[in-house]
Formats: structure tokens, sequence, C-alpha cells
């Protein structure tokens, strides 16, 4: 009888071992904690994200002016393994050219943090030379249709539907346009957070320009785009072809930088460790109740 007795005083304890353990599981699929990484864009939307987002930890890397191989870079100096969400807000400074470089830079992504949910707005950036940002825009849908839960803001489609909350530069917004930006990007954060599918938006030549049940400012049906009044002049002349001894054509940024980072990771970092250490606590009284009754 004792025997079994202890036997069920094992097995509890293993139970609790289990119960401890279980939420770690989680953890290593993230924790709660959200990344935010991009440019200029990222620089306006992130002060509302905290206040829209309330109890929602958050670690914010912008530099304005920034390409999405700098982004990756700010992404790789910011990502931690308990992050549950990264926004990789990337590509309004990309040359509209070269499509793949956003792409390459989001596969690069998807890589690191596996089954994590990603949120990728669409993009709203310069027209160069003629070229505009349909090519971007389908990187991004095609980059969500391969990776189900991917959330797709649609700031291109919100642009184009809202002129009057754009600054005169018609690249960033006013004050009450940067919020909305937030709230977009909040609603994408909380759907991945509650595990939700991707919202959908228009298909077209510019994925998600007009979004559905909208008309553009001229007009325009869903999944159509407007026509672009942008003009854009590059900080500086670059070469027209590539060069043994320049950088690879398109992976220079199209405008100067404008340098901001908000960094702050401390305080979750000692929650982070607090948790541990309540967890090896429990698991400690479980061997040393499994000890106690094993022969």
């Amino acid at each position: 009888m004792a025997n079994r007795r202890g036997i069920l005083v094992a097995f509890l304890a293993a139970l609790l071992v289990v119960a401890a353990l279980a939420p770690a599981a989680r953890a290593d699929e993230g924790s709660g904690r959200v990344l935010v990484v991009g440019d200029s864009l990222a620089e306006l939307t992130d002060p509302y994200l905290g206040h829209l987002l309330p109890g929602v930890p958050l670690t914010l890397n912008a530099v304005g002016g920034s390409n999405s191989f700098q982004i990756f870079d700010l992404f790789q100096e910011s990502y931690e393994p308990s992050d549950s969400v990264i926004v990789f807000d990337a590509g309004t400074n990309d040359d509209p050219h070269y499509p793949q470089i956003l792409a390459e830079n989001l596969a690069k992504v998807a890589q690191t943090v596996g089954n994590r949910c990603l949120v990728v707005p669409t993009i709203h950036g310069f027209t160069v030379s003629g070229v505009d940002n349909a090519g971007k825009n389908r990187v991004v849908a095609e980059f969500a249709a391969s990776r189900p839960g991917t959330q797709t803001p649609d700031w291109a489609g919100f642009v184009h539907t809202h002129p009057q909350l754009m600054q005169s530069d018609n690249l960033h917004p006013i004050e009450a346009g940067s919020e909305a930006r937030a709230r977009l990007i909040a609603a994408g954060i909380d759907r991945c957070l509650a595990g939700e599918p991707n919202a959908p938006v228009a298909s077209g030549a510019n994925e998600g320009a007009i979004p559905p049940g909208d008309v553009g400012q001229n007009g325009e049906a869903e999944g159509e785009l407007s026509p672009s009044n942008e003009s854009f002049e590059p900080a500086g002349e670059a070469p027209a072809t590539a060069s043994s001894s320049g950088p690879e054509p398109g992976s220079q940024p199209i405008a100067e930088a404008v340098h901001f980072k908000l960094v702050d990771r401390v305080a979750v970092r000692r929650a982070e460790v607090e948790k541990e250490e309540r967890r090896g606590k429990v698991a400690a009284a479980a061997v040393a109740a499994l000890a106690s009754v094993l022969p």
C-alpha cells in the first residue's frame, strides 16, 4: 500500500513537472512579444502602437531611409527567439526596378523565425523612372500566399483612398495618417496573436492597391492601380549598370537616411529571467518529490 502511495505521489509530481514546463513549450514558439523593424514610416507609426496594444511587449527598431537589406540588418540585431510576432515594415525605399530585393529579405526573415507570425504591410512608395510599386506588392501578396497566417495590412490601399492624410511628398502620412497606419498594423498584430488567418486584400496589378468595396481617389475600382503623381529625384546619381567595384543594382536606398532608433528590452528580459527562475524552482521541487519516493 505504501508503495502504491509512493507511485501516486511520483505520478502527481510528474504532472507538476509537465504543467510547469508546458508554457515553456509554447514560449519556444514565442512569448507574446512583438518586434517591429522598419524605416521612416515605422518611425511615424511606432509611437501609437503601445496605446493600441496595451499589455503587449514591444521591441521597436527603425532607421529612416532604410531599404530591405538594411531593415533585415535591424531585424538581425533585434530578433530574439522569444518574439512571437515580427513586423517587417520594409520595401518603401527599395528601388522598384528590383522587387526581388524585398522577396529575398522576406525569405531570410521567414527562414529565421520559423512558424512565428509575420506582419508585412503593402507598399506605397516612390515611382522611379516610370516604375511603380506593383512589383513589390506582388512580392508581398505571393509571400503571404505561400505562408498562411502572414498578415498584410493594406497601407497601399489606404493611401489611395485617403490621399488627404498624406504629407506633400505623398510618401509620409500626416499625424492622423500615422495613427491610421498604426491601427492597420496593430490589427495585423492582434490577428497574429490570436492565430487568425490573413484578412484578404484585393487582387490586381498592384495587389491590394484598392481594397474590396472601396473606390480610388480617381474612381478606380477595387484591385486597380491609381495613376501615380509621385515624383522623385534620387539622393545621389547612381550608375546605370552594375560594375565589379560598385554595389549590386538596387541594393542602395533611394532616399537619404534620417536616423532614428528605439530599442529597449531590459524590462522584458528581466521578466524572462524571473520566469525561468520560477520554472527552475518548480522543476527542482518535482524532482525532489520523485527522489523521496523512489528506491
